[in-house]
């Protein structure tokens, strides 16, 4: 059980009920992350917008932002955030083995190299982010990555650091 109460659908207001049917519609099931944050509807409506910036196709597609949210997942050992995004890889094709392999050793993972350099460099921003340095972004525009997967990168790895923490502090259980 999750360390606060849930607002579940038939306790939501018309506003926040129109958020869940989103979600809903969106994933297949409302998950228990937006159902702990239901007495705030604020903070859902801000996630779902930064959602939408963030996981979309841009200068890396969404598939391997999930991929590297799943690298900053197991490094924070969010077994919440873990199993939930190795369903939606799942959903994109990206086989169960893979997936499991991101979450606990991205660096034996069978990717290309060239991803694996973003792993490395979110590793560092999740673990170490006061030690980033240009040398890090230079290391993966050496790769030949731009400025633009750079930035893209950077947002990733907060996003999901934000996700993690607030799944762990709230003592999130899986959906699936």
């Amino acid at each position: 059980m999750p360390f606060v109460k849930e607002v579940e659908e038939a306790q939501a207001d018309p506003q926040l009920r129109e958020m869940y049917s989103k979600i809903e519609q969106g994933l297949g099931f409302l998950p228990h992350y937006f159902k702990t944050l239901g007495a705030m509807p604020a903070v859902i409506q801000a996630q779902l917008a930064m959602n939408d910036a963030i996981m979309q196709d841009g200068a890396l597609t969404l598939v391997v932002k999930e991929q590297i949210g799943l690298v900053v997942s197991g490094i924070n050992s969010s077994a919440y955030c873990i199993m939930f995004h190795m369903e939606l890889l799942r959903r994109f094709g990206v086989e169960k083995t893979l997936a499991r392999k991101l979450s606990s050793d991205y660096e034996n993972a069978a990717v290309e190299p060239k991803v694996k350099v973003l792993f490395r460099f979110a590793d560092k921003l999740t673990r170490h982010p006061d030690d980033i340095e240009e040398s890090d972004t230079d290391e993966l525009k050496k790769s030949g990555w731009s400025d633009d997967v750079v930035r893209e990168t950077v947002l990733t790895v907060a996003y999901f650091n934000y996700i993690n923490r607030v799944s762990l502090g709230l003592g999130l259980v899986g959906d699936l």
